[in-house]
């Protein structure tokens, strides 16, 4: 049997994600323009599927190969890997694919990759897990908590101990649980093409041109796609008519609340999703800077608003920290790097990449990101602050250090009056947006406050 383009792409972005730490979107963005005649839109959804289940439940099918091979894994090239741990996936996960075709590729991804000699073993164990023969014992429930979570739920051990000290054993399960399911396609309609009042028009039209079906949400902006739209050269995004945006990503532009004629800066605005929501709630009135240090990020920011047909902005590319502002600005979106612990289902790989560690290295440098931004600020403005992490030292600690160090002469204001009242039930009693893995409306983890400035700061 041959080896498929599809299986060979998501098999090496595999090996590129866990063995040389590349983010998986940037390299199948890379192989996607490179196959992009042999490639039809069912091998791309096949990929994502490969790719993105194996990273979801590594954890959990690295654990059935160890116990199914007499081999350590552990020391056994990353193609070799690859071809074990996505070839179990596809039989365990993927009624649709035959056991024989992925056990059949997967001995092809070694073969093609010069391990020619790892063929048998591969051969051999994936026709193992193939009869589902085998039961191995598994941690008990009620005696080993964290270890069980771990291995069921397929989540790294300092993750799960961790969460189980802040949430009772079902709400961590629930949480784990939605982190393995591939996120909802959200949208949000481009509304200096389509007024909202006219979104039953768009959902019309993608029903049409794509045949998608999409269902309102509570946020006017938003709809919910039941499957992926189309990107393709003159299809409705590609025209500009929405942009791909997770409903609590929107939400944080709400919370600025951008107003004509005010001076509005985005400290980290790749790849623009929120800088293109300012926007179009602004109107293109706003005196609107863009920040962006990262060259790829702000090429993708600048693609965005030309999707968009937004061009009434300034573009500055360079880190935040070395950024001063010529003209105080009105308000400051800081949307921080953070450990991203609260999008998980979106980039499962960084459950094995992220550590306990990042956690308070992030923390340390938002809180330098504030101070900087607080300064770029004018009194009676605001910096709104978020990132799409829900942990406190990411979040909560931030608003309470910012009031116990500068007191009366800022304030944390209730974002309840910005965002719709559906969503309220998310800020807490301290004025932060908290919304959890798992939360009811299955939207993405994120935290947001807003802090406004009512006394000088000084220097």
């Amino acid at each position: 049997m041959s080896l498929s383009v599809a299986r060979e792409i998501a098999y090496d972005a595999f090996v590129a994600t866990m063995f040389n730490r590349h983010k998986p979107e940037n390299y199948l963005e890379k192989a996607y323009k490179e196959y992009e005649k042999k490639l039809k839109r069912v091998d791309r959804n096949f990929i994502k599927e490969v790719l993105y289940g194996g990273l979801r439940w590594h954890s959990k099918l690295y654990w059935i190969l160890q116990n199914t091979s007499k081999r350590d894994l552990d020391k056994s090239p990353g193609e070799v890997v690859a071809s074990l741990v996505l070839g179990t996936y596809q039989i365990y996960y993927m009624d649709r694919v035959p056991d024989r075709a992925a056990v059949n590729e997967s001995v092809e991804y070694v073969r093609k990759k010069g391990q020619a000699n790892a063929c048998s073993f591969v051969n051999g164990i994936l026709r193992q897990i193939a009869r589902r023969g085998e039961y191995f014992t598994k941690p008990n429930k009620e005696t080993q908590p964290i270890e069980y979570l771990s291995l069921q739920f397929a989540h790294p051990h300092w993750l799960v101990e961790r969460w189980l000290k802040s949430f009772k054993f079902d709400r961590t399960s629930l949480m784990l649980a939605a982190n393995n399911k591939p996120p909802i396609c959200s949208i949000r309609i481009n509304s200096v093409k389509t007024p909202i009042e006219k979104v039953n028009e768009l959902q019309n039209s993608i029903l049409k041109e794509e045949g998608i079906h999409s269902d309102r949400r509570p946020l006017r902006s938003a709809l919910r796609l039941k499957s992926q739209p189309i990107t393709a050269p003159k299809s409705l995004f590609a025209e500009g008519y929405f942009t791909i945006q997770d409903e609590a990503s929107q939400l944080i532009a709400h919370m600025v609340a951008p107003e004509q004629g005010q001076h509005v800066a985005d400290s980290c605005s790749g790849p623009g999703g929120k800088l293109s929501h300012l926007y179009e709630i602004g109107a293109g009135t706003l005196s609107l800077t863009a920040i962006e240090k990262d060259s790829k990020q702000l090429e993708k920011a600048q693609k965005t608003m030309r999707r968009l047909g937004h061009d009434n902005l300034t573009w500055v590319h360079s880190s935040f920290l070395d950024w001063e502002a010529t003209t105080k600005q009105d308000k400051l979106l800081l949307d921080a790097p953070c450990t991203g612990l609260g999008i998980l289902r979106r980039h499962p790989e960084g459950k094995w990449i992220k550590t306990k560690q990042a956690i308070n290295t992030m923390a340390t440098k938002q809180w330098d990101l504030i101070q900087h931004a607080l300064k770029q600020i004018k009194t009676g403005g605001e910096l709104i602050y978020s990132v799409c992490s829900f942990e406190p030292e990411e979040s909560d600690a931030h608003a309470r250090n910012l009031v116990k160090h500068y007191g009366d002469q800022i304030e944390i204001l209730s974002p309840k009056g910005r965002i719709p009242d559906y969503f309220r039930k998310y800020v807490t009693k301290n004025n932060v947006l908290s919304i959890f893995s798992g939360n009811s409306d299955d939207m993405d983890g994120f935290s947001a406050f807003i802090v406004k400035i009512k006394k000088d700061l000084g220097d």
